[in-house]
C-alpha cells in the first residue's frame, strides 16, 4: 500500500525533526490500529515495525551556501598554500560590478614541508639526485624530493586542535598516483584521537589537478561532520533498534549509500537526485525508450534533467564557489521559479533572478511582498484561489489576493515598455518570457549535446511546474508532457525506487590502444570486487549486483574528459568518438587518447515498475469543478475545471482546461489533451505548433515588441553561451580551458552584433568591427561560401586588438545564401611576437607583437588550411 505524507520541513513548536516526525505519524495512524503499539510524540519510535529508512536531505547543500560547516584546516604542499584561494580564475559573473570572492571553507592552511615531482618532468640532474623513482597508483614513476617531518607535523596539528580546529582536509602535490605522505599525515591525526574528520584526497577523490581535488577534500572535511552531526540528532528519535534497520541515504549520483559511507561532497544534490530517479523510474518505457527531461520547478528556481535509460553524470562541478569532483546526476538549474519576480526594464519584460522567497513572497500572499510569477498566474486565471489553502492574511485564514495582484500590474501599465498593454496582456508577456527562461536550460542540455529536443517527453513535477509544463513543450516542439500522480513528492517517491550503489575509482595515465591493457584489466577486476563486497557487506546477494564499467577519456593536450562505459556492441574507442562527433560536431585527427580513470559502479537495482495495460476509454468526465475563466494565447476562455481525484482511469480531458491536484495545478493548454493512465498519472499529448513553410512570405516591417526581444535575447544568448562551453572543452590551450580567456558572439549577415555571452569585455566591443571589415573584405573579393571559416586578428585594419587575440567567424547558410555570423575571440599566449604575451614593451613596430591576419580562410569549401595558415 502506499502512503503519501507531507509535512512541513520545519515546525519547532510541534516537532524537532521533520523526517522522525513524518515516520513516527505513518507508524500512528497505519501501524496502531492493527497492532495497538503506541507511538505517542515525546518517546522514542520503536523500530521493530519499520522494514528499512530512505532519505534525500539538503543538510550539506545547506551548509555549504550559509557557510555553516566544521571547523576545518588544509595541510598541503609547502608552496602551494594559497592555490586553493586562487583557483583557476574563472569569473562566474563579469559584469558583476560588485563580485565578491566566495568565502574559503577552511579557517587555517598548514603547509608541509613534502615535495613528491613526476620524473616525466625532471631534468637528467634532478633524475640523477633524487633517484631512484618510485611508480605511483597511475604508472607514473615519481620522485620523493622531501619526505614529511612528522615531528614538525603532530606540532602544526596541536596548534590548530588548541584553536578549536575540528576537521582536517589533506591534499598534497601529485597524491592522487602516490598517497604514502597523505596516509602518513592521516595516520599522525588520527593517533591524536582530536579530530572529527580527517579527509584525505586520495581517498576523497583520487583524481589529477589539485584544485578541483583540493577542494572537493575540503569539502568533504567541511560538511561530513554535519551531515554526522545530523545523523546523530535523527537517530535519538527512535530506540535502541535502530541500527538493525537499513539506514540509507541517497548521494548526488542517484544511488543509495548507508549512513555510514555518506560524505559531505556526496551529498551536495541528495534532495534533488530522488526527483530524478522518480521520473526516471516512472517516466522512462524500456520498450520505446523514448528519453525524458525532468522538469522541476519550485519558488525559487528550477532543475532540468535527462534520462534515456542511463542516468547522466558530470564529474566536476562548482557549488556556492567551491569545485567539486565527484559523481554527480547532471542537474541544470536556473534562477526561474512561482516566486521570481518581474520587472519592465530597459525596454524588456524581465523575469528574475530575483525572488520574492516564502518571505514576503508574491504580491498575492498578503505580506506586502513583490510582483511574482504566481501572480501572473492568478491575474491569468491559472490558479484558482478558491481551490488554494486559505492560509494567509494577518490572521493566516484569507485567500490568494487577486485584486492585490491585478493592481500591481496595473500600475505596470504606466511604464513606457507596457505599450498600452492591459494587465491581462501584461501577465501574459511575463509568462511567455518565464517559460523561455526555463526552455533556455532544457535546450542546453539537449542541443548543446547534439540531441534533438523534440524526441523527448517532458516529466513535470515541483508544485509550480505543472502551471507551465504545457507551454514549454508547446516552445520546444515536444509532443507529450507526463504529470505524475505523486509530482509534488516526487523527490521522496523516487527514493523508494532508488538503487542501492557503490563507486570505486583509481586514476591511471595510459593511451588507449584499442583495447584495454593487461594491467588496466587487472585494476577493472579488482575495483569490481572490492565495489562488490561493499554491496554484500550491506546484505545483498552477489547474483543481484549489476557491475557496470567505465573508462574517463580524453584526447591528449584537451582537459575535458569523457566517461566511456563499457558496451556489448562497440569498443570504447568507436563510443568515444562517436560521443565526441555528436557533442562538439568534429573529431581530432591523429591525435593520441588518453585514459585518466578507470571506474566501475556497482547496483543492486531498485524496484522496476510495470508499465500497467492501457484502460479503456472513458470520454470526457463531467467538470466537478464547472467552468472558470482563464486566459490563454488567444485571449479570456471559459474553460472547464476538474478536481484530479475525480477523474477515473481512461478519462480524457481536452485543453484548455484546468486540473487542480492537491498541492498544485495542471494547465492543458489550447490543442492539448490530458490522458489519465491506470497508475492516475496525467499523459497530455501536446497540440502540434503551425509548421507552414513561410519562407516565401512578404516580409513586413516588424514592430519593437518588448516581450519578443526578451524571448529572443534569451534565445541568443543561449546559443551564444552553447559556443563558449564547446569551446572550453575542447579547447587545447591553457588560456581557452581554464582562464576562459575567451569570447562568443552572434551577428547578422551585415556584421552587426545581436547577442553575446557573458565573456570578455574588451573582445565583445572590438568583433563587431572585426565581423563588418571580413563582410566587407570578401564581398570585393571572391565572396563567403558555405564551408568557409574566416579568421583574422589585425589590429589597424581588421578590428583586432593589440593583444593576441584571434578572431575566427563562420558564416551560418539558408538555401545559399548567409543570415548571420558566429563569431568567437581568444587570447593566445604567444603569437610569434618578440616576447610572450600582450604588447611586448619593446616593440618598434606592428610585427614585433607578432603574427598580423587582415583576411584569411582558416577553412576553405570545408577543408582546413593548416598549410596556409602555417606559413
Amino acid at each position: 500500500q502506499e502512503v503519501v505524507f507531507k509535512l512541513l520541513s520545519e515546525d519547532p513548536q510541534h516537532y524537532a525533526d521533520a523526517p522522525t516526525e513524518g515516520i513516527r505519524r505513518l507508524l500512528d495512524q497505519h501501524d496502531t490500529p492493527v497492532t495497538g503499539i503506541d507511538y505517542s510524540r515525546g518517546r522514542p519510535v520503536r523500530t521493530d515495525r519499520i522494514g528499512s529508512i530512505r532519505m534525500g536531505t539538503t543538510v550539506a547543500t545547506n551548509a555549504l551556501l550559509e557557510r555553516q560547516g566544521a571547523r576545518m584546516a588544509l595541510l598541503t604542499t609547502e608552496g602551494f598554500g594559497d592555490l586553493l584561494e586562487i583557483g583557476n580564475q574563472a569569473r562566474p559573473d563579469i559584469f558583476d560590478l560588485s563580485c565578491k570572492t566566495p568565502s574559503l571553507l577552511y579557517e587555517q592552511v598548514v603547509q608541509v614541508k613534502e615535495r613528491v615531482i613526476l620524473e616525466e618532468y625532471c631534468s637528467t640532474e634532478l633524475v640523477e639526485k633524487l633517484g631512484p623513482s618510485k611508480v605511483g597508483i597511475t604508472g607514473e614513476k615519481v620522485l620523493i624530493e622531501q619526505v614529511p617531518d612528522l615531528q614538525i607535523v603532530k606540532r602544526e596539528l596541536e596548534k590548530l586542535r588548541d584553536a578549536g580546529i575540528t576537521s582536517l582536509a589533506i591534499a598534497l602535490m601529485h597524491a592522487y598516483t602516490f598517497v604514502e605522505h597523505e596516509r602518513m599525515i592521516g595516520e599522525i591525526a588520527k593517533q591524536m584521537n582530536c579530530f572529527e574528520q580527517i579527509s584525505m584526497s586520495h581517498e576523497v577523490m583520487p583524481m589529477v589537478k589539485l584544485v578541483p581535488r583540493g577542494h572537493t577534500t575540503c569539502a568533504a572535511a567541511y560538511l561530513t561532520p554535519k551531515i554526522t552531526t545530523y545523523l546523530a540528532n535523527f537517530q535519538k528519535g527512535f530506540d535502541e533498534n535502530l541500527s538493525k534497520v537499513p539506514l540509507q541515504f541517497m548521494k548526488s549520483d542517484g544511488g543509495l549509500a548507508p549512513c555510514d559511507d555518506f560524505g559531505g561532497h556526496q551529498a551536495i544534490l541528495s534532495g534533488p537526485a530522488g526527483g530524478v530517479v522518480g521520473y526516471a523510474k516512472t517516466t522512462f518505457d524500456p520498450a520505446t525508450k523514448t528519453p525524458v527531461i525532468g522538469f522541476d520547478m519550485g519558488g525559487t528556481s528550477t532543475d532540468v534533467s535527462r534520462f534515456d535509460g542511463h542516468l547522466e553524470h558530470v564529474f566536476e562541478t562548482v557549488t556556492a564557489g567551491v569545485a567539486i569532483q565527484a559523481p554527480q546526476l547532471d542537474i541544470h538549474t536556473v534562477a526561474a521559479g512561482g516566486g521570481s519576480r518581474l520587472f519592465l526594464r530597459r525596454g524588456m519584460f524581465v523575469v528574475g533572478p530575483e525572488s520574492a522567497g516564502a518571505h514576503p513572497g508574491p504580491i498575492c500572499y498578503r505580506k506586502n511582498g513583490y510582483l511574482a510569477v504566481t501572480d501572473a498566474n492568478l491575474v491569468l486565471g491559472r490558479v484558482i484561489p478558491e481551490q488554494f489553502p486559505k492560509i494567509f492574511g494577518p490572521n493566516e485564514d484569507e485567500a490568494l489576493d487577486l485584486n492585490g495582484a491585478r493592481h500591481a500590474f496595473e500600475e505596470l501599465e504606466k511604464l513606457p515598455e507596457a505599450q498600452g498593454r492591459t494587465p491581462e496582456e501584461l501577465a501574459w508577456g511575463f509568462l511567455q518570457v518565464a517559460n523561455e527562461a526555463m526552455c533556455r536550460p532544457i535546450r542546453n542540455l539537449t542541443q548543446m549535446k547534439g540531441f534533438d529536443i523534440t524526441t523527448h517527453i517532458l516529466a513535470c513535477f515541483g508544485g509550480a511546474g505543472p502551471q507551465h509544463a504545457c507551454a514549454m513543450a508547446k516552445a520546444l516542439g515536444m509532443s507529450q508532457v507526463f504529470v505524475h500522480r505523486y509530482g509534488g513528492v516526487l523527490s521522496a517517491y523516487g527514493l523508494s525506487l532508488a538503487d542501492a550503489v557503490h563507486e570505486e575509482q583509481e586514476p591511471t595515465a595510459e593511451t588507449y590502444r584499442g583495447e584495454v591493457s593487461a594491467s588496466g584489466k587487472e585494476r577493472l577486476s579488482h575495483l569490481k570486487q572490492v565495489a562488490t563486497e561493499a554491496l554484500k557487506k550491506q546484505g545483498y546477494d552477489e547474483s543481484n549486483i549489476v557491475v557496470e564499467e567505465y573508462l574517463n577519456m580524453r584526447y591528449e593536450g584537451t582537459d575535458n574528459a569523457i566517461m566511456i562505459p563499457k558496451s556489448p556492441n562497440s569498443s570504447f574507442e568507436e563510443d568515444f568518438l562517436a560521443l565526441y562527433q555528436r557533442e562538439f560536431g568534429f573529431v581530432l585527427q591523429n591525435r593520441d587518447i588518453l585514459i585518466d580513470d578507470y571506474r566501475v559502479r556497482a547496483v543492486v537495482p531498485g524496484e522496476t515498475l510495470k508499465t500497467p495495460p492501457t484502460p479503456e476509454k472513458l470520454g470526457v468526465p463531467t467538470a466537478s469543478l464547472g467552468t472558470t475563466r482563464a486566459y490563454f494565447e488567444n485571449g479570456w476562455q471559459e474553460v472547464l475545471a476538474y478536481k484530479v481525484e475525480d477523474l477515473q482511469p481512461g478519462h480524457n480531458i481536452p485543453g484548455p482546461a484546468i486540473i487542480v491536484q492537491p498541492i498544485s495545478t495542471v494547465v492543458l493548454e489550447v490543442g492539448c489533451e490530458a490522458f489519465v493512465t491506470a497508475n492516475g498519472d496525467l499523459k497530455i499529448e501536446i497540440g502540434k505548433v503551425d509548421n507552414v513553410d513561410h519562407t516565401n512570405d512578404t516580409v513586413k516591417d516588424v514592430k519593437e515588441d518588448p516581450v519578443q526581444l526578451s524571448i529572443f535575447s534569451h534565445r541568443f544568448m543561449g546559443i551564444a553561451e552553447q559556443m563558449g562551453r564547446t569551446l572550453q572543452r575542447t579547447a587545447i590551450s591553457v588560456n581557452m580551458k581554464e582562464r576562459l580567456d575567451f569570447s562568443c558572439a552572434l551577428f547578422t549577415k551585415d556584421g552587426g552584433l545581436v547577442a553575446n555571452a557573458p565573456h570578455i569585455p574588451v573582445h565583445l566591443g572590438a568583433m563587431q568591427a572585426a565581423v563588418r571589415f571580413q563582410v566587407e573584405y570578401w564581398g570585393e573579393r571572391e565572396g563567403i561560401q558555405e564551408g568557409d571559416v574566416l579568421v583574422s586578428n589585425h589590429p589597424q585594419l581588421a578590428g583586432g586588438s593589440h593583444l593576441p587575440d584571434i578572431t575566427v567567424i563562420t558564416p551560418v547558410f539558408y538555401k545559399g545564401e548567409i543570415i548571420f555570423f558566429v563569431a568567437s575571440r581568444g587570447h593566445h599566449a604567444d603569437i610569434g611576437g618578440i616576447a610572450p604575451g600582450s604588447m611586448p614593451p619593446h616593440s618598434n613596430a606592428l610585427e614585433d607583437e607578432g603574427a598580423m591576419i587582415i583576411a584569411f580562410k582558416l577553412v576553405k569549401d570545408g577543408k582546413f588550411q593548416e598549410e596556409g595558415i602555417t606559413e
